[in-house]
């Protein structure tokens, strides 16, 4: 993984608990790294997960509501790091169904081994939009959370569930958006 995301997660972590959690998540999470992340460079996606899971336990947050606000929060990051490719895209779902196609080609582009997960997509109602997500890192809170940023960002009040998830058995998750 990236190590923006990890840069994302520490500012994350001091913008809503403070850079003494940060500290204290570092010195109790034995990271090959050390903490010690640089953007342009990729690390262990069990780091991520480590540093997730040491914080809803010092927080008594579920990982997975930890991932949703994450990936909400770093949703304005990626975005001024990819919005010059979308910036003709005027609403939420067009946004989403250009996330495999656009942007995750530009980041291959930049970064041939860069791995990032599939989407698929069925819109079965004008206001309803099923995304199928596929990815061995199973981050699909975060995936949400990120889906969640991108309403804010386009003004779209949205409501998201899952009604399939790798976390409960399946083989994939089906992210239901409705706005």
């Amino acid at each position: 993984m990236k190590g923006s995301v990890f840069c994302g997660f520490e500012q994350y972590v001091d913008d809503n608990y403070g850079l003494h959690i940060w500290q204290y998540l570092l010195e109790n999470s034995n990271l090959k790294s050390q903490g010690i992340y640089l953007a342009s460079e990729t690390y262990d996606d069990d780091e991520l997960l480590t540093l997730i899971n040491s914080l809803s336990k010092s927080t008594s947050m579920s990982a997975d509501t930890i991932q949703r606000d994450f990936g909400k929060a770093f949703f304005k990051t990626l975005f001024s790091l990819i919005g010059h490719h979308v910036e003709h895209i005027s609403n939420l779902f067009d946004f989403l169904r250009a996330v495999d196609d656009v942007i995750h080609v530009e980041v291959k582009k930049s970064d041939a081994s860069a791995y990032t997960p599939s989407f698929f997509y069925d819109q079965p109602e004008n206001n309803k939009l099923v995304m199928r997500y596929v990815s061995k890192r199973g981050m699909c809170f975060f995936a949400e959370g990120l889906i969640l940023g991108a309403a804010e960002y386009f003004q779209t009040k949205a409501h998201i569930e899952q009604s399939k998830c790798v976390h409960c058995g399946d083989d994939y998750c089906l992210i239901n958006i409705t706005i």
